[in-house]
């Protein structure tokens, strides 16, 4: 495997683990009824997390 692979590979491996990592974050935040703290216009805002939108598949990603 090239190093140009290698580092394609590991970049959509990342990709797949930040999309279940958001994923497994609103799920949580559901289950406790707690807010979502985002920044937004640089300004800390509390979202519920139903009004989060969802993860987009990695393969949208460029």
């Amino acid at each position: 495997m090239s190093k140009k692979e290698q580092a394609a590979y590991i970049n959509q491996q990342l990709k797949i683990g930040l999309v279940a990592a958001y994923n497994n974050m609103l799920a949580f935040k559901k289950y406790r009824q707690s807010p979502v703290i985002v920044s937004r216009n640089g300004k800390v805002v509390a979202v519920a997390p139903e009004d989060m939108p969802p993860a987009a598949p990695f393969e949208k990603w460029s």
